[in-house]
């Protein structure tokens, strides 16, 4: 499945809503120029600048290539989407601090 930019998009912003002391930040980590890009996304808390979350994923299959999520011991899930709903599911427990 070809991940949506979008979709992706709201997802994360979806994910601050609720809780207004964090942020994220998506961008290129790298392109071949023809068809394999690499994003990266950061998710941290705003006041401390710490990193709650580290995203690598290949952005025409949405597949994850390397996750770090601070205080999350499970098995993330295998894409972009997937993962981003995790996590939104890990910060809504209130688990994180």
């Amino acid at each position: 499945m070809v991940p949506n930019k979008n979709t992706i998009v709201d997802l994360l912003n979806h994910l601050i809503k609720e809780r207004r002391d964090i942020s994220w930040k998506m961008g290129v980590g790298y392109h071949d120029g023809i068809n394999i890009s690499i994003y990266e996304i950061l998710i941290f808390e705003i006041k401390n600048n710490r990193t709650i979350s580290k995203i690598a994923f290949n952005g025409n299959s949405g597949k994850l290539l390397k996750i770090k999520v601070c205080g999350y011991r499970q098995k993330m899930a295998d894409n972009i989407i997937d993962a981003i709903l995790d996590i939104n599911n890990f910060l809504r427990k209130g688990i994180y601090r």
